[in-house]
């Protein structure tokens, strides 16, 4: 049996505690594992001094919104997929799984490159103060220009998530 007819399978005809915790281990593990690398990165960083903490503390907020434009994407596709698929319109599918990447890349890299020039009076509204601003620079404009790859990667897993996978 093809593994998207086990999954199947398993939603259709399984107890639903079973298919909950079957679907949503994986998911729960990968939240945990990026919970871990926060908090790692919080340790490290916290061994340095208040104000780069302080830097980290001020950037989380731009990340946040970085990761919701993948949720809005991810999310809406995959809601959308979920019903074309379980028709079997592949067509259509199709062009909504493209649209909501191509969607999501085009907007997460206008929105970086919003925060990227205008990153300094951002993170002011954020709270950097004097003694935090230059490492918030820092570490926010390596952070920000690199998360594009973070929007693409959350709205690819509810794609391929609402696609059985």
């Amino acid at each position: 049996m093809k593994e998207n007819e086990k999954k199947m399978e398993l939603l259709g005809n399984a107890p639903v505690p079973r298919a909950l915790l079957a679907l949503g281990l994986p998911t729960m593990i990968g939240m945990m594992i990026n919970a871990l690398y926060n908090l790692v990165d919080a340790y490290f960083v916290g061994g340095l001094g208040t104000s780069q903490m302080g830097a980290i503390t001020v950037a989380f907020p731009l990340g946040q919104v970085v990761v919701g434009l993948g949720l809005l994407f991810g999310n809406g596709a995959a809601s959308c997929l979920s019903r074309l698929l379980g028709r079997g319109d592949r067509e259509n599918a199709n062009r909504v799984a493209s649209t909501a990447l191509y969607s999501s890349i085009f907007v997460g890299a206008l929105v970086i490159s919003c925060c990227v020039i205008w990153l300094e009076p951002i993170l002011g509204r954020l709270g950097a103060s004097d003694s935090v601003m230059p490492y918030a620079l820092s570490y926010t404009g390596i952070y920000i220009t690199c998360s594009i790859f973070n929007v693409f990667n959350v709205t690819m897993n509810n794609i391929v998530s609402s696609e059985g996978a």
